[in-house]
């Protein structure tokens, strides 16, 4: 065998090993590849809800990782991710059952800015009103689309789980939530 064979049999032979290393190593990747978890569910607080709800429902609320960190009152807040692109329940503490105790936990967990107050909340037909205080009509109008969206939904999905409402009207000191580019002067209901 000449010099020039011997090349083309060593390059065959370097390219079936890498070839070979290749499939190896994706057929090891696809075994250790792991199920996904089916959805955990909030079982409702009142079994009557459950009866209301139909079967078929494609929408399954998630339930936490930790829904009562330190042992105390414990409440299921809305925070973003961290590319501020979804929300996520968490658990955290509350000091009582107020919906300033909810804000304030809202605050902890970084959803909302220090500040942000409840002034005063009606509930009439399903829709909680919330008047919220200036610092969180500046805090929405100041924070873009992306977190406007963030802002008023952490907000309105911890509601309506908290008070078992249907939707949520903000209004900041007494008038519709304003950000500079829309007038929130209806009921919102939570997002997935």
């Amino acid at each position: 065998m000449n010099k020039r064979t011997w090349i083309i049999v060593a390059v065959i032979v370097i390219i079936a090993v890498i070839a070979g290393a290749c499939i190896f190593g994706y057929l090891s990747g696809q075994s250790e590849q792991e199920q996904p978890e089916p959805p955990a569910t909030v079982e409702p607080d009142n079994p009557q809800d459950e009866q209301d709800q139909p079967d078929d429902t494609p929408d399954t609320p998630v339930q936490p990782e930790n829904t009562n960190p330190s042992g105390g009152e414990s409440v299921i807040v809305y925070v973003p991710d961290e590319q501020g692109e979804t929300l996520t329940p968490v658990g955290a503490d509350a000091a009582d059952d107020s919906d300033q105790a909810l804000v304030d936990a809202l605050i902890t967990a970084g959803s909302l800015p220090e500040g942000v107050a409840v002034q005063s909340s009606s509930t009439a037909d399903g829709v909680l009103t919330l008047d919220m205080n200036a610092a969180y009509g500046e805090a929405v109008r100041s924070s873009g689309t992306a977190g406007e969206n963030m802002l008023i939904y952490s907000l309105v999905n911890t509601f309506v789980q908290a008070r078992g409402v249907e939707s949520v009207i903000i209004t900041v000191d007494g008038a519709p939530l304003e950000s500079g580019h829309e007038i929130y002067d209806y009921p919102l209901q939570a997002t997935n």
